[in-house]
């Protein structure tokens, strides 16, 4: 797991009004979308291509992983909609792994 890049919140001050960076990994991997409470870092949502602005940063096409009651066999499930956090984050680069390819 790399970390991509760092999204400061609504506001980010390290990010210019007219700047945005558009995330996009090579095939085979996937982006990971993290937030912080205290010393725990929890999933967001996994992803293809990640916008961040100044003002939030856009997940699309999100998904998350599930899982049976067993945990013997795991695989993605779409979000519903498209994910706009304004929260602080972090986006992770990871390796894409086969449930992320079977989806629900």
């Amino acid at each position: 797991m790399k970390q991509f890049c760092d999204f400061a919140g609504r506001g980010d001050t390290s990010i210019a009004c007219d700047k945005y960076y558009l995330l996009e990994p090579n095939a085979g991997a996937v982006l990971l979308v993290t937030r912080r409470f205290g010393t725990a870092e929890y999933i967001v949502c996994y992803c293809k291509s990640v916008l961040v602005e100044k003002w939030g940063c856009y997940c699309h096409e999100p998904f998350r992983r599930v899982s049976d009651l067993g945990f013997t066999r795991s695989w993605a499930e779409r979000i519903d909609s498209d994910l706009m956090i304004f929260h602080a984050a972090t986006v992770y680069l990871v390796f894409e792994e086969a449930w992320m390819r079977r989806f629900s």
